[in-house]
């Protein structure tokens, strides 16, 4: 099973390794940088006794030279050795018999060089610095000073220690510190999940901004933002949903009861003259119930943003006489006039708006309806017009919704659903197309459908 860690120690288990590398390169930095200072000063060290030595040996002579530079604990080694035999005359307490060094020295030249273990002294490397000096009898002698470099091994130890000890209260602090800070910073998002959580169990957000927004433009700042936009279009949809179930249901169980009704009276001994008007009743309210859920269907693909649409090369105006043509064949007056056009789209979706349109226009119209189908520079431009009144301005973008009847008795009574004009609206938008309410110069009911199409050919 995989351990999923959470926001703040996957943060800390990125940032730790590297402050971790930073602390090991600046201990190795530092470690480098003082072992070098170290080993500098043991060699200043030595380099000053033999020039002190020289002065000294210049004023009190061989004799009173070792006297007068005291050693403590071992840690320095001065020998006076005679450059003509290379002898040892005189030495600090603890020194080798034989000279440290035998360098070739010229006039008041300090010579440092460094030698590995010395016998009887711990083990270790020493600092050797060698200078020519004369005594008060005019005798030349080579002053040999050894410094140990185990007490700066020891210091750069010990500093060593304490820079590791360091790194760890600074790893602990900024540890600690990077916790707190990420908790700061997560705050708000905490706020957020707590408000969500209180919207899923109040089951829908209140009007206005559902979730509280940080002060700033950073990130948390936009993501509050959008998920008020999110929960805003949730509120809208969940609103729609509610009202298009109830429309729905009314509108499912109006044809539903009467086809009850009628099939209780078919089941009753009734003349066969009554019995076919019956039957007669029952399938006209069947159709319109098949056209009722399919055009529930066509919404509902539309609203999940998933309506297909199989698009070819069409001919607009084929499809716009067809349609006219059958409502003609129905005894009904239709006024056409097309231009060719073609366009890119579905065929049979753009005859249901057609149809639709038509369909609408005769069910309001006085006595007539005119379908006009043009280019309107590279848009198609269909109109359809009936001599009824024209919707009024307030309503031209409501008749679009869905179950909205303006008239409402006279259309349940011809047989609409409501839906047909919704339907126009979502079959045109999937086209990049647009849809109007509006009114012909006449004064009649004009219905408005401009779809991309290219220019004209020719």
């Amino acid at each position: 099973m995989r351990i999923r860690l959470g926001l703040r120690s996957r943060i800390l288990a990125l940032t730790m390794p590297v402050v971790l590398l930073v602390s090991a390169a600046l201990a190795g930095i530092v470690y480098l940088s003082l072992g070098q200072v170290l080993e500098a000063s043991a060699r200043d060290v030595a380099r000053a006794e033999a020039v002190e030595l020289r002065a000294d040996l210049g004023v009190h002579g061989v004799g009173d030279l070792i006297a007068t530079h005291a050693v403590i604990d071992g840690n320095r080694i001065v020998q006076v050795v005679d450059p003509r035999t290379g002898e040892v005359v005189a030495a600090t307490g603890g020194a080798p018999t034989a000279p440290l060094a035998r360098p070739t020295l010229e006039g008041e030249e300090v010579r440092l060089g460094e030698v590995d273990d010395l016998p009887g002294q711990p083990a270790g490397a020493w600092v050797v610095a060698a200078t020519d000096g004369t005594s008060p009898e005019g005798e030349h002698y080579t002053l040999v000073v050894g410094v140990p470099t185990r007490v700066e091994a020891t210091a750069l130890g010990q500093s060593t220690e304490f820079a590791f000890i360091g790194a760890i209260g600074l790893i602990a602090l900024l540890g600690s510190v990077t916790t707190f800070a990420v908790g700061q910073a997560l705050r708000p998002v905490e706020r957020m999940r707590d408000q969500v959580e209180g919207i899923a169990s109040a089951g829908s957000p209140g009007p206005g901004p559902a979730l509280e927004v940080p002060a700033g433009r950073d990130e948390l700042t936009r993501l509050a933002e959008t998920m008020n936009h999110l929960l805003a279009r949730m509120q809208r949809a969940d609103a729609s949903r509610r009202a298009f179930v109830a429309d729905a249901g009314h509108e499912l169980r109006s044809p539903l009861a009467t086809i009850r009704v009628l099939l209780d009276r078919l089941a009753e001994e009734r003349p066969a003259a009554e019995r076919a008007t019956v039957s007669a009743r029952a399938s006209a309210e069947v159709d319109r119930l098949a056209v009722l859920v399919e055009d529930l269907l066509t919404l509902a693909s539309a609203d999940e943003h998933a309506m297909v649409l199989h698009r070819t090369e069409v001919d607009l105006d084929d499809v716009v006489l067809g349609e006219t043509g059958a409502l003609r064949a129905r005894g009904m007056p239709v006024s056409v006039a097309i231009e060719p056009v073609r366009l890119d789209g579905d065929q049979a979706r753009l005859g249901r708006v057609v149809r639709n349109l038509l369909e609408n226009a005769e069910r309001h119209m006085h006595t007539t309806v005119r379908v006009r189908l043009a280019h309107d520079g590279d848009d198609a431009l269909l109109t359809v017009d009936n001599d009824g009144p024209p919707i009024e301005p307030a309503d031209r973008e409501r008749v679009f919704g869905r179950f909205v009847r303006l008239d409402d008795s006279r259309t349940r009574g011809t047989g609409g659903t409501g839906l047909g004009l919704a339907i126009v609206a979502e079959v045109v938008a999937a086209h990049d197309g647009r849809v109007e309410a509006t009114e012909s110069p006449e004064g009649w009911c004009r219905f408005a459908v401009r779809l991309p199409a290219g220019p004209p050919a020719g």
